[in-house]
C-alpha cells in the first residue's frame, strides 16, 4: 500500500504537497482530540458544577493544552513531510514563530471573529458555521504555510514557494 502511495506521489508531484497537507491535517486533528479527551477523562470536569470555576479551568486548560500540542505536531510534520523545509538555526526559529503566528491568526480570525459574527450577528447555525470555519482555517493555514512560512529560497537568493 505504501509503495502504491509513493508511486502515486512520484507520478504526480504537484499533488504530493496538498495531499500530505490534508493527511497531516487529519492527524493533527486527531492529536488535538486525543490530548483533549485524555485530559478531560483524567481531570473529570463533569464532576464539578456546570458554572464552577474549576470546571471552566479544566475545560479551557484542556483545550489550550490540546491546541499547543497539536500546533507543535503540525509544525514538525508540515516542516518535514509536507513542505520539506531544510532551514536550521535562526531561520528555523523564525519559521516556527511564523507558523505559530499564522495558527494564532487563523484561530482569532476564523474561530473567534467570523464564527461569532456569523452565529450571533447573522443568526447562522453554529454547527454549519463551525464546519465552514474549519474549511476556511485549513485553506488559510495551507496558503500561509506555502507562501510565507515554508517558502523556498530561489537560486537568486529571494524566497519562493515550492515549485516556483
Amino acid at each position: 500500500m505504501i509503495d502504491k502511495l509513493k508511486a502515486l506521489f512520484k507520478d504526480r508531484e504537484s499533488l504530493r504537497e496538498p495531499l500530505t497537507y490534508i493527511l497531516y491535517g487529519v492527524l493533527t486533528t486527531l492529536v488535538n482530540w486525543v490530548v483533549y479527551f485524555l485530559l478531560t477523562a483524567w481531570l473529570r470536569p463533569d464532576s464539578y458544577p456546570t458554572a464552577s470555576a474549576a470546571r471552566a479551568w479544566i475545560l479551557n486548560g484542556s483545550q489550550i493544552t490540546a491546541w499547543l500540542v497539536s500546533v507543535v505536531f503540525a509544525y514538525l510534520t508540515n516542516r518535514r513531510y509536507v513542505f520539506q523545509s531544510k532551514v536550521r538555526g535562526g531561520a528555523a526559529v523564525r519559521e516556527f514563530f511564523l507558523f505559530v503566528s499564522a495558527r494564532v491568526s487563523s484561530y482569532l480570525l476564523f474561530d473567534l471573529l467570523l464564527f461569532n459574527l456569523c452565529v450571533f450577528a447573522l443568526g447562522l447555525n453554529h454547527s454549519v458555521t463551525k464546519l465552514l470555519m474549519n474549511v476556511l482555517v485549513v485553506i488559510f493555514n495551507y496558503f500561509a504555510s506555502k507562501f510565507v512560512i515554508f517558502r523556498k529560497e530561489s537560486k537568486s537568493g529571494s524566497q519562493q514557494p515550492d515549485g516556483q
